[in-house]
């Protein structure tokens, strides 16, 4: 038997804010033959033909007035929306693909650039889709009584995947996965959500049929203890499960698996636009999980105890074909 999650809940975090931006593929552009900045992304194109024995490994690029947008760029664009008077006690930033900038790390060229300040940054990585729960365990760690933090989940692929199993050639069961921006206002002061960390779990099998089976175990174990009215599954672990097995976790309950994954910021997302659309209300509870792709579940439990600030951006973007 696998090791249960925690039954009794640390001290929760309280989120008041989500900001957040999604980046679907059809928004990006090949660099082709050699993109402009070519003395930025070289570095990841030299590794990947090198680590992959590839040949002269394309780039895509995000264009916006003008402007490649990095992700460093999106995740200024998502914490500008949370509110601020110029000094955040901290800035959390977890990110698993590589920066464009693949010279200057997003956390440092952000605190240079930003408006306001950072008493204490701290940046994660590849910590992949369970950063979308692991960094609120890394806050309960880090922050003190009055502190607010900013908490930003942020991927952004820039290297084009051109083999079967790519962008353009995920069967259906695995769905599409997209790049985003999410920044949480956080703190330990009673605040719109009450978020608890529960935990991460090994799966003991990778098989399609065990693996769904210890996953609804597991579901049903954090169901019952966290009396949680809502399943949100990171979108590519319900892809993962049959909908059969879906079905099975009840109709009282409201479970939906998109068929776009952003990531760390899938469940997030996918919290915010249901909170947005009146399906998630005040005194709700929120079981959330989040899955790196292989064994690893990891899961928060989220109390509404009103709605938070909710802010949706959409970039501006020029789409260019060549």
């Amino acid at each position: 038997m696998p090791d249960p999650f925690l039954r009794n809940f640390g001290s929760p975090i309280y989120v008041d804010h989500i900001s957040w931006l999604t980046v679907e593929d059809h928004l990006y552009t090949l660099d082709w033959p050699t993109p402009d900045d070519y003395f930025y992304v070289s570095p990841h194109i030299y590794m990947e033909d090198h680590y992959f024995g590839r040949v002269g490994t394309l780039t895509r690029s995000l264009m916006s007035d003008e402007k490649r947008l990095t992700a460093g760029d999106l995740a200024l664009a998502v914490i500008g929306q949370l509110p601020t008077k110029g000094t955040w006690d901290m800035l959390i930033l977890s990110q698993t693909c590589p920066e464009r900038h693949a010279l200057t790390a997003p956390l440092a060229r952000m605190l240079e650039t930003a408006p306001w300040q950072v008493l204490y940054p701290l940046a994660l990585s590849h910590m992949g889709s369970l950063a979308a729960t692991e960094s609120i365990q890394a806050a309960q760690w880090s922050l003190h009584q009055k502190d607010e933090a900013a908490i930003v989940l942020v991927e952004q692929r820039v290297l084009h995947e051109d083999h079967p199993s790519g962008y353009r050639g995920r069967t259906e069961n695995e769905g599409e996965i997209a790049d985003m921006a999410v920044a949480l206002k956080a703190g330990l002061r009673e605040g719109a959500l009450q978020v608890h960390y529960a935990g991460k779990r090994i799966m003991g099998q990778d098989e399609a049929g065990t693996f769904s089976s210890e996953v609804l175990e597991m579901v049903d174990e954090m169901m019952n203890g966290f009396e949680a009215e809502h399943i949100i599954l990171q979108s590519r672990l319900g892809m993962r499960i049959s909908r059969n097995s879906i079905v099975q976790l009840g109709s009282s309950k409201t479970v939906c698996v998109p068929q776009t994954d952003y990531q760390s910021g899938d469940i997030w997302i996918q919290l915010a636009d249901k909170l947005q659309r009146g399906i998630i209300l005040p005194n709700d509870r929120v079981l959330m999980l989040s899955w790196d792709g292989d064994r690893m579940i990891s899961a928060c439990c989220v109390l509404v105890i009103h709605l938070p600030e909710l802010s949706k951006l959409t970039l501006n973007l020029e789409i260019k074909t060549p």
